[in-house]
């Protein structure tokens, strides 16, 4: 072989060595790239879902408590009325038994 000829061989060999170098650590990187990418993802998405669990949390806490405030409103407003209807109870049944009478007189 001629010895230009050599050198040209003996640089394409070399350079194509270089390139397949090149492209693998190119593939390697793109795999570390997409990987490290991937994790990112996960860990937002994992922070995103817990932040909105703890806001569902928090929400539903804050309709319980108030859901049991009304209902004890609600209770002590209903003892409270059915106090009130006992109390005036005679004095209803005094002023009916009063209107009868007086109707039938």
């Amino acid at each position: 072989m001629h010895p230009d000829l050599e050198l040209v061989v003996s640089a394409d060999e070399e350079a194509r060595a270089r390139v397949a170098l090149a492209e693998q650590r190119r593939g390697s990187e793109i795999t570390s790239a997409r990987a490290k990418r991937d994790a990112a993802i996960d860990a937002r998405r994992r922070e995103a879902t817990d932040a909105l669990e703890l806001e569902l949390r928090t929400i539903r806490e804050d309709g319980d408590r108030r859901v049991a405030g009304l209902q004890r409103q609600q209770a002590q407003y209903l003892t409270t009325l059915a106090g009130a209807g006992e109390r005036k109870f005679e004095e209803a049944v005094a002023i009916y038994l009063r209107i009868v009478c007086e109707v039938s007189s």
